[in-house]
């Protein structure tokens, strides 16, 4: 089993290097969410001895060479049991973040794993993402949309544009606010294929998530996908 120092070591050799107290909110949330996954599946029983490789390190190797916004809000599609959002958060602290599945005994048992941790501007959501964007409370209101295993493709586009607000870059590293983030494995070509005819998007950007490292690892076949929409500088208009 690779642990807390193996990936450590990942993150230093990536120039990511993690504080003391990231590293044990690394471990805390381990150890939480394998206690509750024996209770409720929250991610594979098989994969748990891989948290690190397949599931830390799947959420956050694309912040290696892409940073966020410090101080963005961000809504997670799928969380799960906090996937990718958790490991996000641990690394960006002043980020506001949403957690959102619809499955409520997994909402409830990661809002437990949240309290246990003590993390600040982290909310955990019961909901389907195609009705909740068109809420008042939810529309036009995040930064980022991201996404690690919460259906298709093509479906986690269409859900996802009315959460997003302004669209507005801040250069070749960071990504533009109003991105919808897809971390993505496996072969997904008529996925992105009706993705790239969809009414609303005016760009997609695939890139392979490479890492120095990563031979060290099986599940290595992930791709970073970033969704733009056309009119994202335009607030979305509510129908009457």
């Amino acid at each position: 089993m690779r642990g807390i120092s193996w990936f450590i070591s990942i993150c230093t050799g990536n120039g990511l290097t993690l504080t003391e107290k990231q590293a044990e909110k690394f471990e805390q949330y381990r150890q939480l969410l394998l206690f509750r996954n024996q209770q409720l599946n929250l991610i594979s029983r098989k994969d748990e001895e891989n948290f690190y490789s397949n599931h830390a390190l799947n959420s956050i190797s694309f912040l290696f060479k892409k940073k966020l916004k410090a101080d963005a809000e961000i809504i997670d599609l799928g969380t799960g049991g906090g996937l990718p959002g958790i490991p996000i958060k641990i690394l960006y602290p002043n980020l506001k973040l949403v957690m959102l599945d619809s499955i409520a005994k997994k909402t409830g048992a990661l809002s437990e794993i949240v309290n246990e941790m003590a993390l600040e501007n982290a909310r955990v959501v019961t909901g389907r993402a195609e009705e909740l964007a068109k809420t008042r409370e939810f529309e036009a209101r995040f930064d980022y949309v991201i996404s690690r295993a919460a259906g298709k493709l093509d479906d986690v586009v269409k859900w996802s544009r009315r959460f997003l607000g302004e669209f507005e870059s801040y250069g070749s590293e960071t990504v533009p606010s109003g991105t919808l983030i897809v971390l993505k494995g496996g072969k997904f070509e008529d996925e992105l294929k009706h993705t790239k005819s969809s009414e609303f998007v005016d760009a997609v950007e695939v890139d392979e998530i490479t890492f120095n490292g990563m031979d060290e690892i099986d599940n290595k076949e992930k791709k970073l996908v970033l969704v733009k929409y056309k009119d994202a500088t335009q607030p979305i208009r509510r129908k009457n």
